[in-house]
């Protein structure tokens, strides 16, 4: 038996999960907000700032989250005709850290994964009867995926970078509390 490839893996969870109702989304991404919580919960500055070779530290995932989800609200509410929850800090491209973020504390890192897990549901409350959900713009390994879709996203990245705080946590140099 072959595994499937992760890529279309994840493109079919976020086919399901965006045609699931606003209340469902919604649980579930504070359920993700909660997991998020859970994973950076007791981390020090310096278990936060340790970073395996070749790889981001702890704060810097998070920073890169807190900028993607943000960019990502602002985008959706754009197309759907919204305010966005709030105004994103522009980024020169995928994988980038916006500097507001990279001095920050981890205490301060996750009171700002607590917000934008807030906003994006206040945002998916705000758009449960808009009729432009239907609406696409691509992501870059995806494709193009629907305004619900892309709220399903916000599930998917969060636990791919919940699973890489926990190979950070795992790696052997990982400094005691």
């Amino acid at each position: 038996m072959t595994e499937q490839d992760p890529i279309q893996k994840a493109l079919e969870y976020m086919h399901y999960q965006g045609a699931k109702s606003f209340d469902d989304l919604i649980a579930l991404i504070d359920r993700t907000g909660a997991q998020w919580a859970n994973a950076i919960e007791g981390l020090t500055e310096k278990q936060a700032s340790f970073r395996p070779e070749g790889e981001w530290c702890a704060k810097e995932v998070l920073a890169h989250l807190i900028s993607a989800n943000r960019g990502i609200n602002q985008r959706i509410a754009e197309m759907a005709g919204a305010e966005s929850p709030r105004e994103a800090e522009k980024t020169r491209g995928m994988g980038e850290i916006s500097p507001e973020y990279q001095d920050m504390g981890i205490s301060k890192l996750g009171g700002e994964v607590r917000d934008v897990f807030s906003e994006i549901s206040s945002l998916m409350t705000s758009l449960s009867s808009n009729d432009k959900l239907e609406q696409t713009f691509p992501h870059p390994m995806f494709g193009p995926l629907t305004l619900k879709e892309w709220f399903a996203f916000h599930r998917v990245h969060a636990m791919d970078h919940i699973q890489q705080i926990d190979q950070i946590r795992a790696d052997p140099a990982y400094p005691a509390a």
